[in-house]
């Protein structure tokens, strides 16, 4: 990272007097000390999913009657709009935050000014109602254009600023949408930030380590997640928001094409919704007697692992209707994503279940994998069950990078036109599917944890063989199946740990094929400053038990006193092996080293049993969990999200309840 420290927290109270810019469009990302940047941090409105009433549902429609909930501002937008501050602070320039929705989302901008913006645009007009991903993309985008002609004069020295995902879609796609339509490079992912000499440096999160970034050229696009604490707003500023005036901008203003924006627009719709206690109920049972619940933790145990071992085949397979024909053509393709010459084992799952889609369509399943060097890789993808493998190879692939990577990607669609493409929910598959889609005019869902095929008909039309793609939304408050719509390719990412993979069979024989992709006009866009790889020690996703400490732990040594014996104790009770685990809080705390996080940004695990302790339940930390066949929460707040996942919850002090747990599961283990 370089000398400097990396830029923490944001002042909450932001001058409104900004001095002009002196740099012309199109320059390198290169500033002096007295230049200006500018910023542009996009903000939305979203429903309190913690307090959802029924009425608010469209069940028919599959939608949310938005005018019925209470709205906060996105959480990880706060985060975005103290990074635009704290960047703000040492390359000073002027803040526009930009929301798109109805007339009340001016709320979400009033309290973008009063935080630091100092002008605010609000992009209403009920044809933008009911978009997807890339109707939404798109309109920004065009937004996004007018801010840079008139409010920064056409100076083309500014940075978009947003956070990860929304707790509505947790989709994280509409930012890389709005890069891929503006032609510009993206950082995802970010929790940091420096400037050495008069380059910026961007620290960001991946799945296998932490990098360092710059952006070779403005203006770019950066994606935030937690990162500091939550900025607020000073009496003074928040009155003085009040007082101005919001930009408000339709359609038309932005010159957007219709057929691109709202329900035309979209390249997806929702078939159904449902609530997830329609597909599998889990009720949390609390326990303050911890002999009872180490008793009934062990019952539930044997009779799962009892249950899955007399289970039967899978699901019976689609059969395509006799004289018709499916809606789409072509093989069905898995994204293989690698890392440092390793395949991630969730390519293997989505293989296993693609095998069976393509048996259904009487197609052939192939694998793509990118890379400076990855045809060795192959011989595991026929093993695994692909009937075909592209390989392409290129120096600028070396290293994942999401424009280089989006280019090679839609050239191998246009080229030999699959009719699905599968990625993994991975933090890489999450910044490439979404400009993958986009480039290839093809709708996209996110996070599935279900895929398969059907037949229906919708307004006046018939559809056959189509991808159903079911998938949680609003924190996992509902269920959604979602068909891609007005699309040449379906498009999914698929979470890890939800699919099963075949057994390998080294003797199956496939196909390879070398793909030479032209990147000339495919240029990264950023610089890899520093790259420092996790140290893979622990293989949790091997783990039949995982015991995971979050901050309620505090310290290493309380870590270390609670989460390791505790862990060791459910092993023996159960006769699994056990790991430690965290959340990434209590990683970047130093309570557990990173190779043991578990979450989004970190390793999915599907153990027979979870134990969370002092883990607070963050959307992140869910994603990468609650596919765990048992999940027991110990948390002193019975309001925390991660009973809402849990079969056995604990409310009480780690220090008391924990030891107490511990003891229970030894002497249990001596009966």
């Amino acid at each position: 990272m370089g000398q400097n420290p990396v830029a923490r927290g944001a002042g909450s109270h932001c001058r409104a007097h900004r001095r002009g810019h002196t740099l012309t469009g199109g320059q390198p990302c290169k500033t002096d000390e007295r230049a200006g940047v500018n910023y542009i941090v996009l903000v939305k409105q979203v429903p309190d999913i913690k307090n959802i009433p029924a009425e608010a549902w469209d069940w028919e429609k599959g939608t949310l009657k938005r005018g019925l909930l209470d709205t906060v501002c996105n959480e990880l937008d706060k985060q975005a709009l103290a990074f635009a501050a704290a960047l703000r602070r040492h390359r000073d320039g002027k803040i526009v935050a930009l929301t798109m929705g109805p007339p009340f989302a001016s709320e979400v901008l009033e309290y973008a000014m009063a935080v630091c913006a100092d002008q605010a645009v609000l992009l209403t007009d009920r044809k933008l109602g009911g978009a997807d991903t890339p109707a939404t993309a798109y309109p920004l985008a065009q937004a996004i254009r007018r801010i840079e002609t008139e409010l920064f004069g056409g100076d083309r020295d500014y940075l978009v600023v947003t956070g990860m995902q929304s707790v509505d879609g947790d989709t994280a796609q509409v930012p890389p949408q709005v890069a891929e339509e503006l032609g510009i490079p993206q950082i995802a992912y970010a929790t940091g930030f420096e400037f050495v000499g008069d380059a910026l440096q961007v620290s960001r999160i991946t799945r296998s380590g932490r990098e360092v970034l710059a952006p070779n050229r403005y203006p770019a696009l950066i994606t935030v997640t937690k990162w500091t604490e939550t900025p607020y707003a000073t009496f003074s500023r928040t009155r003085w928001a009040r007082e101005q005036q919001i930009i408000t901008w339709s359609a038309a203003d932005i010159g957007a094409a219709p057929d691109r924006i709202g329900l035309s627009g979209s390249r997806t719709g929702v078939h159904k919704i449902f609530s997830p206690k329609d597909a599998a109920t889990k009720t949390c049972v609390y326990e303050t007697d911890m002999r009872s619940l180490a008793w009934k933790l062990k019952e539930m145990h044997d009779a799962r692992l009892a249950s899955h071992e007399s289970a039967g085949a899978e699901d019976a397979e689609y059969s395509l209707p006799a004289g018709r024909e499916a809606s789409y053509h072509g093989e069905v393709w898995v994204f293989a994503e690698q890392e440092d010459g390793e395949l991630h084992s969730a390519s293997f799952e989505l293989l296993g279940r693609a095998s069976a889609l393509a048996r259904s369509l009487g197609e052939k399943v192939a694998a793509v994998v990118l890379g400076s060097d990855v045809a060795p890789m192959a011989k595991d993808l026929i093993a695994y069950g692909a009937d075909k493998v592209y390989v392409v190879e290129h120096e600028a692939l070396g290293h994942f990078s999401p424009i280089p990577y989006t280019g090679a990607t839609a050239g191998l669609i246009d080229t030999y036109q699959p009719q699905m493409l599968i990625f993994a929910a991975t933090p890489l598959g999450r910044e490439l599917a979404p400009r993958v889609a986009y480039r290839a005019d093809s709708g996209l869902t996110a996070d599935c944890t279900a895929l398969d095929l059907m037949d229906g008909k919708r307004a006046g039309k018939e559809y056959t063989a189509v991808l159903r793609q079911t998938r949680p939304a609003l924190g996992g408050n509902i269920m959604a199946s979602i068909l891609t719509r007005n699309s040449k390719v379906q498009m999914s990412t698929t979470r890890p740990g939800v699919l099963k993979a075949l057994e390998p069979d080294y003797t199956r024989v496939g196909e390879v094929i070398r793909h030479n992709p032209d990147l000339s006009q495919h240029e990264a866009g950023v610089t890899v400053v520093s790259y420092e790889p996790i140290q893979h020690t622990a293989e949790l996703s091997e783990a039949g038990v995982i015991a995971a400490g979050g901050m309620g732990c505090r310290t290493r040594e309380c870590y270390d006193a609670l989460i390791r014996p505790l862990a060791r104790a459910l092993g023996d009770y159960l006769g699994e092996e056990s790991m430690v685990g965290g959340s990434r809080a209590a990683v970047e705390r130093g309570l557990i080293d990173r190779a043991h996080q578990v979450g989004q940004t970190g390793q999915t695990v599907k153990p027979r049993v979870y134990v969370a302790v002092g883990i607070s339940g963050a959307v992140q930390h869910l994603t990468g969990m609650q596919n765990s066949d048992i999940v027991v929460a110990i948390n002193k707040d019975p309001k925390a999200p991660i009973f809402n996942v849990a079969d056995f919850g604990v409310v009480g002090t780690l220090e008391e309840t924990v030891p107490e747990l511990v003891e229970a599961l030894e002497a249990g283990r001596t009966h």
